[in-house]
Formats: C-alpha cells, structure tokens, sequence
C-alpha cells in the first residue's frame, strides 16, 4: 500500500502537480487512520494530503484508479447470453435502481464485446472506451434513463421535479461513463502495468489535447490559439485564390518596359492581382457523439468571422440550421451555444446524425450561399448511422464551390469502422484530413499554403 502511495505521488510530480516530503509522511499517517478495505475512503484520505487545488482533483482521481483499481468484478455468466440490446436495457434498469456492482459487470461485458482491446499496445485506452460507447449509445443514454422516470410535464409535474430527474439521469450517465473508463484502464493495468499506462495519460499540452475526450475548460482555453489560426487560414485560403486568378496585361508598364529593348516588348507587365477575401460556408455536426468538437468547431466559427469577407455557419444532426445570426450577435460562444441547444437548432424529426440528409437539405435550400470564390468545411465525425450519405449532394456543393475540406475528429484508422462514412465522403471533397488536436489544425492549415 505504502509503495502504491509512493508510485501515485511520484506520477501527481511528473504530471507538474506539487507533492512535498511532508504531504507523503501525512499519507502514510492518514493509511493508519483508515479502514483500508474502504476504497473510497482511501481515495478522499490520500486527497487531503496530496491535493491542494481543485483544478488538480481530476488529475488525482484518474492516478488514484490506476494504481488503487478496483478488484476484478465478479462476472455473472448470465450476462454474456444477452443480445446487444437487452444488455444495453439492463444497464439502463441499472443505472436506474443504482447498483453500481452490476454496471461494473455490465461495463466489462461491453468491453469484451467491442473495445477490440489489443494487448501491450501504448494507448491510453480512449479509442477502446469510444468504441465501447459508441456500441451503447452512450451519447442516449440521459434522455432513455429520464424515460424510466415516466415524468412529463403535461401530466402535472412541476418544473423543479422535472429538472432534478433530468440532473439524475444525467449523473447517472456520467457515472456509467467513469465505471467503463476505470474498467479500461484497469484491463490496461493488467496489461501493462500502472506506470505504463500512466505514462501514456499524463496530460498533453492544449494544443494536443484531443477535440473528443477534452473538458469543457480545456476547450474553453484553446479559444487563445484560435485567433491566430482563424487568421492564418484566411490569408491560407486568400493565397490559394490568389494564384489561380487570373492575370491582366498591363500595357503601360509593359511600353514602360519596351524603352529599353527599342520598343520591343520582351517583357511583359501584369497587373498585380488583387481577388477579394474568400468566403467561406462551415457545416458542423453537433449531435452527441462529438459534443465536444462541436464545441471547438462553433469557437473556430467565432474566430474566423473578421478573416472572410463573408462567413455562413449552419450546424446539423439530421437538420439542418443556419446559425450566421447567432455567432455574428452574441457576445460570447458560451452564449452561442447555449441559445443553439435551447433552440433545438440543427435537428430533424428523429435526433439522430444523417450527414446525408444534412447535405441534401443544403444543397436543394441553401446552395445560393456558395460560389467560385468560396470555401466549405465540413466538420464532423461522418458517423451516419448507416443511412444513403447522399454523395449526389456533396458533388452539387463540390462543383460550385472554390473548395469543400472535411475535417474529422477521429483518428484516420476509426475511419472505415462501423458507421463511418469518412472516405467515401473523402473522395468527393478537396481534401480530408484528421483533425483530432489543434496542432493537426494547424497541420491543415499548413497543407493549403
């Protein structure tokens, strides 16, 4: 025990988080204090000493699952005689009733379905714990555990009632979300062992922090890096049109010229070129499944604004909604996307991602908004929920624009998994590129100068 309190700490320094001498003597002494077989407690014992700030606490959280895991939960057989969806029910009724131990044995069972674990492999286990989600609909499962409330405000229920089963639901959820990523990296442990795998989860630079698994508060601090970006991908795109318009004799400065060869014009004079700012069109997912991209796309939005001389957003799920009036008027993207979400802006009748019924509604409806000198960008993960991804409808856009990018936050190997219609959509775009971190932004960005 002594020793795994030793390896934590060393881990929280690494990680730049200060541990003194004096706080590991106060963790040895805390142990004494302490009902060891009480896990929880030892966590919160261990945290008095090692953790001094709040913003810390997660980091210290995720340490202390590695290298104090949970026991390998007991599995009930049962469990693996289910289908896919009586197993996803039974998680539910679960999550419903709380008992944590069967959605720890319902977690693994997943996992051993779907994360496609590969062992002695150096990840930190993120693409195993999407693959797993993705599986379960993690991104349903608040509004389906609301469902078990059998709560509606049409029959009477108060407003305060309503909101505090929504805010179960949704801690129900988020506990779920913890229990499979501790049954990931306790697999990993097992695996690996607790400071190789910490090793691979010790926290990036925001530039490398990737757009799906960021917080909140890491999205909200790439905002600083964004405004530089927006600007290099303006003059990025304005160069590009630069050099393919086209050129005009200038025939004064070309006789100019002419005096010194006897009025013979060996050399010729061109105006020099000056097209106007590019335009550019933005298309953003925002369902669930890549919230948190969408949080970074509506902050890129934001920030190119002032670097195009026109700049349409319009956000999707299988709607389609143009936001030009919310990012152009609100005074920050927090109330952006507030009002987005309020406004139910970008769904359709079912709620779930149809990039292919998306793509036709802007191109029947909206595709006046592009011409030769514009530029779109998809942004999204091409998940289409093995729907017709309307291929005709993105050649319509391709043909009329100056260029169509698609930038995706999976990795380019999740690209062909299940639902994912990322290269097809890949082949009918100027370019495709894996747009996971702002460093690959940047990457992109690059690429078109």
């Amino acid at each position: 025990m002594i020793a795994a309190v030793h390896a934590l700490a060393d881990e929280l320094r690494r990680i730049r988080i200060p541990v003194a001498t004096s706080d590991l003597i106060d963790a040895s002494l805390a142990l004494d204090a302490v009902d060891l077989c009480d896990r929880e407690g030892v966590r919160e014992s261990l945290a008095a000493c090692l953790v001094k700030s709040h913003a810390h606490r997660d980091a210290y959280d995720l340490l202390f699952d590695l290298y104090f895991g949970p026991g390998t939960p007991g599995t009930d057989p049962a469990l693996s005689l289910l289908k896919d969806e009586e197993l996803r029910d039974f998680l539910l009724r679960s999550l419903h009733h709380g008992n944590r131990q069967m959605v720890r044995q319902i977690a693994g069972e997943l996992i051993e379905r779907h994360a496609k674990i590969v062992p002695g492999r150096a990840v930190a286990g993120t693409i195993y714990i999407m693959r797993t989600q993705r599986a379960v609909r993690a991104e349903e499962l608040p509004a389906d555990l609301l469902r078990l409330e059998e709560l509606s405000p049409h029959d009477g229920v108060g407003r305060m009632a309503l909101r505090a089963a929504e805010a179960r639901a949704d801690r129900a959820a988020l506990d779920f979300e913890r229990i499979l990523q501790s049954e990931v990296r306790r697999r990993l442990v097992e695996d690996r062992g607790a400071d190789a795998v910490a090793a691979t989860l010790r926290n990036p630079l925001p530039e490398d922090t990737g757009f799906l698994t960021a917080s909140g508060e890491v999205i909200d601090r790439m905002e600083g890096v964004l405004e530089p970006l927006g600007r290099a991908l303006g003059f990025a795109l304005a160069t590009k049109q630069r050099a393919h318009a086209p050129r005009y004799l200038d025939i004064r400065a070309t006789i100019r010229r002419s005096i010194s060869t006897g009025g013979a014009p060996v050399e010729l004079r061109f105006r020099a070129s000056r097209p106007p700012k590019p335009k550019l069109v933005v298309l953003a997912d925002i369902s669930g499944s890549v919230a948190s991209f969408a949080a970074f796309a509506l902050q890129l939005t934001y920030a190119l604004r002032s670097h195009f001389s026109s700049v349409r957003s319009f956000v999707f799920v299988d709607g389609l909604s143009e936001v030009t009036d919310l990012v152009s008027t609100a005074s920050t993207i927090v109330e952006t996307t507030r009002r987005i979400n309020d406004e139910r802006r970008g769904y359709g009748p079912e709620g779930h991602s149809d990039y292919g019924n998306a793509l036709r509604l802007f191109a029947e409806d909206r595709l006046s908004t592009v011409d030769a000198r514009t530029t779109v960008l998809i942004l999204g993960d091409a998940r289409n929920n093995y729907r017709d991804p309307r291929l005709d409808a993105l050649d319509a856009i391709r043909q009329r624009a100056a260029s169509v990018y698609f930038l995706n936050p999976e990795a380019k190997g999740l690209w062909n998994e299940g639902d994912s219609v990322a290269d097809e959509y890949a082949e009918h775009c100027t370019g495709a590129f894996e747009c996971r971190t702002i460093r690959e932004l940047e990457r992109f960005v690059s690429a078109l100068a």
